[in-house]
């Protein structure tokens, strides 16, 4: 269940977020939610820049993408840098009051 946060995010990491009932499943919705708002808005910065920037932050970001995909989809927690502690935190007590 966990992978499945990274299929659209922030939509589908939302609903692992909410619906998970794993601490792991809860801890990657939220950072697929993270990363699905911020990817968007980096290329919005970039786009400021130059078009070259929106293109190399659109790889970037499909190559973070399908690695956070890939990586739990076979058992691996890979994190944003610098969020682990926060995601951590943030998911530990499931917010629909069910656990697993």
């Amino acid at each position: 269940m966990a992978a499945l946060a990274y299929l659209l995010p922030p939509v589908t990491g939302l609903f692992a977020y909410l619906l998970g009932s794993r601490e792991r499943t809860r801890r990657h919705g939220l950072q697929s939610v993270a990363f699905g708002l911020l990817w968007p808005a980096a290329l919005f910065g970039a786009a400021a820049l130059s078009p070259g920037a929106v293109q190399a932050g659109f790889v970037v970001g499909a190559l973070m993408w399908v690695g956070m995909l890939l990586t739990t989809a076979v058992g691996l927690d890979l994190h944003l840098p610098g969020t682990a502690r926060w995601l951590g935190a943030a998911s530990a007590e499931s917010p629909s009051g069910r656990e697993a």
